[in-house]
């Protein structure tokens, strides 16, 4: 994997190389570069006032610091802290990222501890300190680190650490020469640097395969350090001193001795500067951005500058830096560090933070539209479209689809639509031509908008057939159901689906699944019988909702609707029938269900007569007057499918309902054998003796026996089931009478009919039972005799008192026959007076009545 990765950049290097050499033709001039100090919001507030940075590492997501207390900090480009964490007991000398910006791994030449962090929740589950013999100078993550977790450290050696079966495993790949002041891995080679040279080292075939000695007349190591940089995977940047080396890394031909390194390092030039490097990084276009310190000239210090200059060392742009706190800084005291794809440089001093970036941002969009790379152009526009004059990020996106669309990669450019079209309703629906044309439509569809913008109702009809025309009826099914039905008009694609159900041969599944489109488009079309028609057909539960929603009753009657709606859910079809009989009336059902025809299986007919019962049941039990032209049909329904315990259905049919013949219901019963029911209409027909018969010689339920004879109160009953009980010579039924009769004969009367020497089962205890119900009858009547005399002496006195009570009679007392007042001046006959108030003359007008009561009151 990490040969094809190196061969692609070497062939994007070559590429580029080309390109740069008809640029240079054309005298294309490379934009300079602008400076700005990135001293803001946190890395102002918290950061420089309180400690000095000793180290910098960036990446496309994030700034990394570290200081000379030994704090890591993490910071995004806008110069907010996003963590801190206290990694050493001294400065931060080095830091690494890995390339998928995940993990951070910081060393101090303080102590001999290296410690990685993960950023990430995912990824902080792999946070380590890991302790080495001596102090740490350096460290490097692998490129595949997020992966396999390998790792270099320089100490006085070179560490290769790597994830093994029981742990890290260390393996030395170099010693004896020194501290290792610097380390740099790209693909499967890892450079290092100490105070003899650099080194090149090869973990494929484990082989160093370079040594790059230290040119003996520069400096010493110590005061000016080398920095590596990698500008591709197979060219290596030294900066050391005041040279910088273009090292090219190259296969071995098959010729040379395999006990030779598979690669071997040509040094393609050698630059030399007039300042020292403090810092190195790669450019595109073979261009190499070196950080330059230069040493005081009569006593003044000189302000840093940045060169930028190509591989073969002709010089393209110098500038000097405006750093605070120049006048302090070494040579050791900057850090730069740069971000390729953006092409941003950050140079640190220990006080100052500054960034470096392209200055024309047209010229760098015209730049890298020239080279198709329109990520990173519509990155730039995005970010810089207020410092842009020429190009907006519509004309740059649209350039962008167009080359999408010719390259064959319709996926990215669908996605890329929205965040370029943005609301341009008719970019969108020319967008949407050029991918029907392309036969791509479908793939444009999931990023089609539905509002803000609303495009023309053709374009979503388009996008809707073009997954007719793919038969990806799934997707087709999905977009029905969640486009807005409003955009579109649906009598274009109902004949368009139409068509194609009726011209092509499709799978069931794909057939039922375009059938409940249509279904679907129907309703929405508000044609909701055709609607429901296929909803019932398809037996789908949304007829249901259908038919409540929009009153739709009228719409069930033929076709068997009734019946599949019951087979569809049969509790949901009854509770609709029942509750709605005005509209589905009981003899539409009813007849639906008994319906008979010659094609009908006997299976069919057994399950549409058990939906019948079922429907006439729940009718029966919400109102048992509604449907009772079905009741003589009902006993025959209750006696085949009630399955409840002694068939408590239909015993409460048979006692609540009037609406049923006896004689057929008691042929019914009789023929299925059901006795308690064949009880219940004897008794009801005026015959209890055939129903004591069948409670005591079919059903042999003394106790149920005794129970109906007591219901009844029919001293010929009881008679009956004495003479049953002693003539079956079962001492069980006798032992019941003992125990239950009661009071309602007298126990004598049985006792005497049992004959001599028969065994009964309990017979002292019955004795007993019937001894204490004896003498509590007695008790209760002595109870009842004593409350009677009680009463009957209280209403005697009471009749008596009002008997002997005064009647109250006045002046304007009246007869009730003459109407004449009754005392007077002129007349003193006798007069009768009733309790109730009425007063008479005796003479004449009562006398001549001949009646001893008050005649008003006997009207």
């Amino acid at each position: 994997m990490c040969d094809e990765e190196t061969a692609e950049q070497v062939k994007e290097t070559e590429d580029s190389s080309e390109e740069d050499e008809d640029d240079d033709e054309e005298e294309e001039v490379e934009p300079s570069l602008k400076y700005e100090r990135s001293i803001k919001a946190d890395l102002r507030d918290r950061i420089f006032p309180h400690t000095k940075i000793s180290m910098i590492s960036v990446h496309e997501k994030f700034i990394v610091l570290g200081d000379i207390n030994g704090q890591v900090f993490l910071l995004d480009h806008s110069g907010n802290i996003i963590r801190q964490v206290n990694a050493h007991k001294g400065p931060v000398t080095c830091i690494s990222i890995d390339p998928t910006g995940e993990f951070i791994a910081t060393s101090s030449r303080s102590d001999p501890n290296v410690v990685i962090k993960g950023l990430y929740k995912e990824s902080s589950e792999r946070d380590s300190s890991e302790m080495f013999k001596s102090p740490v100078y350096s460290v490097e993550l692998g490129p595949d680190f997020a992966v396999n977790g390998n790792y270099v450290v320089g100490t006085d050696r070179v560490i290769f650490n790597e994830k093994g079966f029981f742990g890290i495993k260390r393996s030395i790949i170099h010693a004896g020469e020194g501290p290792i002041w610097t380390i740099s891995w790209k693909n499967t080679f890892i450079a290092w640097a100490n105070d003899m040279g650099v080194k090149i080292f090869d973990t494929n075939s484990r082989k160093l395969i370079t040594k790059i000695a230290r040119d003996p007349k520069s400096p010493s190591p110590a005061d000016y350090h080398c920095h590596l940089c990698w500008y591709s995977g197979v060219t290596l940047l030294v900066g050391w001193a005041n040279t910088i080396k273009i090292c090219q890394i190259r296969p071995r031909t098959s010729s040379d001795s395999p006990d030779l390194p598979p690669f071997y390092v040509e040094v393609m030039n050698i630059i030399y500067l007039d300042h020292k490097v403090s810092g190195i990084g790669a450019q595109p276009d073979d261009k190499i951005i070196s950080l330059g310190y230069r040493p005081p000239e009569n006593n003044k210090p000189v302000r840093p500058c940045v060169r930028i200059t190509n591989f073969n060392g002709i010089q393209l742009s110098l500038e000097e830096l405006s750093i605070n706190g120049f006048d302090q800084c070494g040579p050791n005291d900057y850090k730069m560090s740069v971000i390729l794809n953006d092409h941003f440089v950050y140079i640190c001093a220990p006080n100052d933070l500054v960034l470096a970036k392209p200055r024309d941002m047209d010229d760098r969009v015209d730049w890298l539209k020239d080279r198709l790379r329109f990520d990173e152009a519509l990155e730039v526009v995005r970010v810089h479209q207020n410092q842009l004059r020429k190009h907006t990020f519509k004309s740059v996106g649209q350039k962008y689809l167009d080359h999408l669309r010719c390259i064959g990669q319709f996926e990215k450019c669908a996605e890329l639509c929205s965040t370029i079209l943005q609301g341009d309703a008719d970019a969108w629906q020319q967008e949407v031509m050029a991918f029907n044309n392309c036969k791509k439509l479908t793939v444009l569809c999931p990023h089609i908008p539905t509002k803000n913008p609303i495009l023309k109702s053709w374009a979503y009809e388009l996008a809707l057939s073009s997954f007719l025309t793919a038969h990806e009826f799934e997707q087709f099914n999905w977009y029905v159901r969640n486009w807005p039905p409003e955009i579109y008009g649906q009598p274009v694609v109902i004949n368009y689906l139409k068509k194609m159900l009726s011209e092509m041969k499709l799978s069931a599944a794909d057939n039922v699944s375009l059938l409940k489109c249509l279904g679907l488009l129907y309703e929405y079309q508000e044609d909701f019988v055709n609607s429901l028609y296929l909803y019932i057909k398809l037996s789908d539960p949304k007829a249901f909702e259908l038919i409540g929603r929009y009153n739709l009753f009228a719409s069930l009657e033929g076709d068997d609707k009734i019946l599949r709606l019951l087979t569809l859910n049969e509790e949901k079809a009854i509770e609709l029938y029942i509750n709605n009989t005005e509209k589905i009336p009981v003899n539409m059902v009813v007849e639906d269900l008994k319906k008979r025809d010659q094609k009908i299986k006997a299976s069919e007919v057994a399950r549409r007569t058990k939906l019948l019962y079922r429907y006439l049941d729940s009718l029966f039990n919400l109102d048992p007057e509604i449907g009772l032209m079905y009741h003589e049909d009902m006993i025959d329904l209750y006696a085949e499918y009630d399955t409840t315990p002694d068939k408590s259905k239909l015993m409460r049919f048979l006692k609540e309902s009037t609406s049923y013949p006896m004689y057929k219901a008691y042929e019914i019963c009789e023929k299925r054998k059901l006795y308690e029911a064949q009880v219940y209409l004897l008794t009801q027909m005026g015959r209890p003796i055939q129903a004591l018969s069948l409670l005591v010689d079919e059903i042999g339920d003394i106790s149920a026996a005794i129970e109906f004879c007591k219901e009844q109160d029919d001293n010929e009953l009881w008679e009956n089931l004495l003479k049953k009980a002693t003539e079956s010579n079962k001492s069980s039924y006798i032992t019941g009478l003992l125990q239950n009769i009661g009071t309602h004969i007298n126990p004598k009367d049985l006792i005497e009919r049992i004959p001599n020497g028969q065994k009964i089962d309990g017979l002292r205890d019955s004795l007993v039972k019937i001894l204490c119900d004896y003498k509590l009858q007695i008790h209760l009547d002595e109870g009842c005799k004593r409350v009677f005399v009680n009463d009957t002496v209280s209403l005697s006195k009471k009749m008596r008192s009002l008997a002997m009570r005064g009647a109250h009679v006045n002046e304007e007392s009246n007869c009730q026959i003459c109407k004449n007042m009754v005392i007077s001046e002129r007349d003193y006959s006798d007069v009768t007076v009733f309790f109730c108030g009425h007063v008479f003359h005796n003479d004449p007008c009562l006398g001549r009545t001949g009646k001893n009561y008050c005649i008003s009151c006997h009207k």
